[in-house]
């Protein structure tokens, strides 16, 4: 009540400082019998009106007289707070002293029901409503009171007439008659402004509230309603099954047809046109006082659409910007979106290095070392035992020895004599006997290695020290070969770690340049408060719709940013078959929780009751259930691979492994048959026919 009671007062004192002088009354007899029917129509319709929190008075000098004490005492059965202005005949309206601004905003923040305009100029009060709708000075839904002018009703001024649709106008006919009538709601709805009669009245005669000042928004008598669509899921999708669009945001338009009784008209806005529009904190770049200094720019064609009054609605997952108030009117949030990155995932799965992944490259270092120390020791116990037993043979040791033999003259080689004799040797019987596993070095080093893989020796050593250590050697195989089967099978059963970016953080270290696909959430970061926030804003890049999103993702070209629902459906939307999804990752951290609102004309006059219907709809349950329809086929998280199954890729490491083997051993094979070929055959004793005689040789003369 103290609030009104200031209202009270400061309506008082700007009316005292504007009226300088009470103009004299006039002596004409039409002009005071003007202004007496006009003043009793006026205490009517304020009557019948029963306002109860305050109304405001807006009027000139011609009809300043007619707000006297008797006009306030008899319009309320009780004393009711007022706002009273008189306006001068050379004010711009369109661009008020700072006095009336102070007058127009003391009306809003008192919530007057009513506010009665009497200004004879029509093209003062165009001004004035142009001002008060540009800057939503006042709430255009509430009751307006106007003398009936024709400039008023220029085709220019629809749209507003289009939001003002509880207003009335009194316009004067003969022997001071006044016919009331309003705007033709929802036919202005079509482009067409028309007024409808209401009522004729004349002195004498009562006028009726309820028909003056009816609810107009509640019935639209299923006129057809442009509603702007941009295709983003969920909100809204194409489904070629059904031949239309579905989605969150579609079955609430469908709900809200059906509430307000009109029809969704969908239509999808040109995509050819300049989308970017120019905003500014102002009234426009011509501004003396400074006005459109600070610019943004927004990308939305939803906007476009609905700010140039083509659609009465727009939808496609638009988030409450403030920037967006400028232009166009909000509905209250029907969801909240968590929106976040789609960045690219990394897999520690190295497929054909999986053989060697359970031993560390320590371990793996170990196990060869091992294998030359063992058979290096088989080595040279074989030796000891062979200088006990007094059986030295001069192959041990023959590579570190030193070759002292004079070469042989070639002419020997020839000789028949030679070659006879060499055929015709057989060694002794005290050399005939078979060496040892262990006696020669190369032999070590494979036996070694074949126990290594499970591989039986062809027959146990004759040497008790030698069988005593092959049988700890067993033991140690043993123990590493069940090592690297256990390591290896784990491998095997659990999927491979995923290697993913999860924090805004992660994302700034891993040099990705993060992208979105409007300038408004480019925006929203480099506003943000936190540090890391503005750091991520500062490196964002605005890109369009195209086709090789996904995939400059799965490359780390660029992580894109919008709402999860829209994100899943990136990671599944893959249609080419190559697999892309499964590179994506999308981020666990919601940057931020974003209401998503349907956006209508600005000052709209559906606005109240679509904010009542999306607030039954969401207590209802409907739109969640909506949503869960929606997003049933887009999964939060790729599907998880089962731990005991064994998939073509991870067994590609054993192809890996034989291949390694073939490719060894054809190496091996044309090693030796280059040897053979190059050494062997070209030896001087070498006979294709008699292959013994080579063998012989060397058996004679070893260094030879």
């Amino acid at each position: 009540m103290r609030c009104c009671w200031l209202g009270i007062l400061a309506g008082t004192c700007i009316s005292l400082a504007m009226a300088i002088t009470i103009p004299t009354e006039i002596q004409n007899p039409n002009l005071k019998a003007y202004e007496m029917h006009l003043k009793v129509l006026l205490q009517k319709i304020l009557w019948t009106a029963n306002v109860k929190r305050c109304f405001s008075v807006i009027t000139d000098d011609l009809h300043y007289p007619i707000y006297d004490r008797i006009f306030f005492e008899s319009v309320g059965r009780q004393v009711i707070p007022f706002f009273v202005m008189r306006a001068n005949a050379s004010e711009d309206l369109l661009r008020p002293p700072k006095q009336v601004e102070l007058f127009v905003t003391a009306i809003k923040a008192s919530d007057c029901e009513l506010t009665l305009i009497t200004i004879l100029n029509g093209w003062q009060v165009q001004r004035f409503l142009r001002y008060i709708y540009d800057n939503r000075s006042l709430n255009l839904q509430k009751k307006f009171i106007l003398l009936y002018d024709s400039r008023l009703f220029e085709r220019d001024m629809i749209h507003l007439w289009s939001v003002f649709v509880g207003t009335i106008f009194l316009k004067r006919e003969l022997d001071n008659k006044f016919t009331i009538s309003t705007i033709a709601f929802p036919g202005i709805l079509s482009g067409v402004l028309v007024l409808k009669n209401i009522a004729n009245w004349e002195l004498g005669k009562g006028v009726n509230g309820r028909i003056l000042f009816a609810d107009k928004t509640g019935n639209l008598y299923g006129a057809p309603m442009p509603v702007a669509i941009a295709e983003h899921v969920p909100m809204v999708m194409w489904v070629n099954a059904t031949n239309s669009f579905q989605g969150v945001e579609v079955e609430i338009m469908n709900a809200l047809g059906k509430a307000l009784n009109f029809k969704p008209v969908y239509y999808r806005p040109n995509q050819s046109e300049n989308l970017d529009w120019e905003l500014e904190t102002g009234y426009g770049n011509s501004n003396p006082d400074g006005y459109g200094q600070n610019e943004t720019y927004i990308d939305s064609m939803l906007i476009d659409e609905v700010a140039a009054h083509n659609a009465r609605f727009a939808i496609g997952d638009l988030h409450q910007f403030q920037v967006y108030l400028q232009f166009v009117e909000l509905s209250l949030p029907h969801d909240f979106e968590c929106l976040t990155f789609l960045t690219p995932e990394a897999s520690t799965d190295n497929s054909w290095q999986t053989f060697i992944l359970p031993f560390s490259g320590g371990m793996w270092a170990g196990v060869l070392v091992s294998l030359f120390v063992v058979g290096t020791v088989f080595y040279g116990i074989s030796f000891l035992n062979a200088i006990i037993n007094r059986n030295v043979s001069s192959g041990f040791f023959r590579f570190l020895r030193r070759n002292h033999a004079v070469p042989m003259d070639p002419k020997i080689y020839r000789r028949i004599s030679f070659r006879i004799a060499i055929s015709r040797y057989r060694p002794p019987k005290e050399s005939r006997r078979p060496r040892d596993l262990f006696d020669d070095y190369a032999n070590c080093i494979l036996l070694t290695y074949s126990m290594l893989l499970y591989v039986a020796l062809p027959r146990m050593p004759r040497n008790w020290p030698l069988r005593v250590l092959t049988g700890w050697y067993w033991i140690y195989c043993i123990l590493l070969v069940a090592t690297y089967r256990a390591s290896f099978t784990a491998i095997l059963a659990n999927p491979a770690a995923r290697v993913t970016i999860d924090t805004l953080e992660d994302l700034l270290g891993s040099h990705i340049p993060p992208s979105a696909g409007a300038t408004e959430n480019r925006q929203f970061f480099l506003d943000a408060d936190d540090e890391i926030a503005r750091k991520v804003g500062n490196k964002m890049e605005v890109v369009g719709p195209s086709d090789d999103l996904t995939s400059r993702i799965a490359k780390g070209q660029c992580a894109y940013y919008d709402n999860e629902f829209y994100l899943r459906y990136l990671r599944v939307a893959d249609e080419s078959g190559s697999g892309i999804g499964s590179a994506l990752h999308i981020m666990k951290e919601c940057v931020v929780y974003m209401p998503v609102v349907l956006a209508m004309e600005k000052n709209s006059a559906l606005k109240e009751h679509v904010d009542s219907s999306i607030q039954h709809l969401a207590e209802g349950g409907l739109i969640s259930k909506w949503l869960k329809d929606a997003i049933e086929h887009l999964p939060a998280e790729a599907p998880a691979q089962q731990e005991a199954l064994m998939n073509i890729q991870k067994f590609w490491s054993s192809f890996v492994a034989l291949g390694v083997g073939y490719v060894i051993s054809v190496l091996t094979l044309f090693a030796e048959r280059w040897h053979f070929k190059h050494f062997i055959m070209k030896h001087p004793m070498y006979d294709v026919y008699n292959p013994s005689l080579y063998y012989n040789f060397k058996r004679m003369y070893p260094e030879q």
